[in-house]
């Protein structure tokens, strides 16, 4: 099992949004998918809980000991951040032996974090392969980024070498907006590699919005609009997706 976090260090990114699209996709690819929801939040597991998955468990399991997990042939399955996760002690120990436990079930797994830095930011990360960051363009998120860039460092040394980091990538983008343009190019201009490659961005648009309250992704919107923004989305998050299975 190949495992992506979706992480940043300020709300407000479209990170849930982009975390539950390419876990979707990927199950549209045949990868048998895990979703781990660990924001309090609960954002993303709302909108997985609409007919997406065969089989809903509780985040805060995964935090104890002696845990079994059966699974059966379910393709797609979701730990929702429960109730019980805001009061979970985290214990990484745990965490990681059950994240071993069931890795062998699955092709991909994709773990949509909060928005702070803390155990439930941590946990993820210690045992990922990789880590995508969306950014929105304006100061703040650029602080934002800086601040989990050196928290990865920090547990890339201290706890998991073999972490990879796919890329800052822009999101809610809006391509008219000659501000943005000006912070984008910044961010180029100092963080360079640590950009997601190809200049790939995820615009800003009413079918996200839709999306969301729908809970559908995009591809299942049937306006034009959606159409639209699908066959600029989709792409980006197949690269997402075969970047992180490799």
């Amino acid at each position: 099992m190949k495992t992506l976090v979706v992480a940043n260090q300020k709300g407000g990114v479209g990170k849930t949004t982009i975390a539950v699209h390419i876990a979707l996709l990927a199950v549209q690819m045949g990868k048998k998918t895990l979703y781990i929801d660990l924001d309090v939040q609960a954002n993303s597991s709302e909108f997985l809980k609409n007919g997406h998955t065969e089989l809903l468990l509780n985040a805060s399991d995964l935090f104890k000991s002696d845990q079994n997990f059966e699974f059966a042939s379910a393709q797609f399955v979701v730990f929702s951040a429960d109730n019980e996760l805001a009061n979970s002690d985290f214990n990484l120990e745990y965490w990681a032996a059950n994240i071993k436990k069931i890795e062998s079930e699955f092709d991909f797994c994709v773990i949509d974090t909060p928005p702070t830095l803390g155990l439930s930011q941590v946990a993820p990360i210690v045992i990922a392969n990789y880590v995508l960051s969306p950014i929105e363009l304006s100061p703040f998120s650029v602080q934002g980024a800086a601040n989990l860039l050196t928290t990865l460092t920090n547990l890339q040394a201290k706890f998991n070498p073999n972490l990879k980091f796919l890329g800052l990538i822009p999101s809610r983008v809006n391509a008219n907006n000659n501000r943005q343009l000006e912070i984008l190019a910044q961010m180029k201009q100092q963080y360079g590699q640590l950009m997601y490659p190809e200049d790939m961005f995820i615009p800003e648009r009413q079918a996200f919005v839709d999306s969301v309250y729908l809970q559908i992704p995009v591809w299942q919107i049937k306006e034009h609009a959606a159409k639209k923004v699908t066959t600029k989305v989709r792409p980006i998050f197949t690269d997402i997706i075969n970047r992180a299975m490799h």
